[in-house]
């Protein structure tokens, strides 16, 4: 990036929390480049004890079987995100119980975030659609031993979301402080 995505004036460097960091030289405009961010999201999505996943049609990794998930939009809030990723992925209408973990991932040019949730089932038979899947199933933990391509953070998330008694996870916070405040999702441990 060599000029600033608000002004149009070049960039040059700045000091700012102990980094030098990309920012706008026009006088006025006090632009910092951070650097670039994603979010993703993914979900545990149970049925009678067996766990949802589907097998990647498009690579990285495709053939590689993992939890339905993918990137949250910038326009759009988390659990809509993960809620609209399952229905896209495996034909599945899931709503949100809790979050049961997150990764944070470095990489070069854009870090990420992913976020796992637990969702409930409301309704629908697994599907998929030949492209960005090639097949979507649940599964118990003994068949999901048997396959081959089962990502390990995908393993991981499910054995914690069977371990974890369904809302111990964190929650979303009702109170005034996110109700009053449109695009805010806060998330905490209930801690009842």
């Amino acid at each position: 990036m060599n000029y600033c995505p608000r002004c149009g004036s070049r960039l040059g460097v700045k000091v700012d929390g102990g980094r030098e960091r990309p920012a706008c030289t026009a006088e006025g405009c006090r632009f910092i480049h951070f650097g670039d961010f994603s979010i993703g999201c993914g979900a545990v999505v149970l049925r009678d004890g067996k766990a949802l996943l589907i097998q990647r049609g498009i690579n990285p990794n495709r053939g590689a079987w993992q939890i339905p998930g993918g990137y949250v939009e910038a326009d759009e809030e988390i659990i809509d995100g993960v809620e609209r990723e399952v229905l896209e992925e495996a034909g599945i209408v899931a709503k949100f119980s809790d979050v049961i973990g997150f990764r944070h991932a470095l990489a070069s040019p854009t870090a990420n975030i992913y976020v796992v949730f637990r969702l409930d089932l409301v309704s629908g038979e697994p599907k998929y659609d030949g492209d960005e899947t090639l097949d979507a199933g649940f599964f118990s933990m003994d068949e999901i031993g048997r396959m081959e391509q089962v990502q390990g953070f995908s393993l991981w998330s499910i054995q914690r979301a069977l371990e974890l008694p369904r809302g111990a996870g964190m929650t979303l916070d009702q109170t005034g402080l996110t109700t009053g405040r449109p695009g805010w999702s806060l998330f905490g441990v209930n801690g009842k």
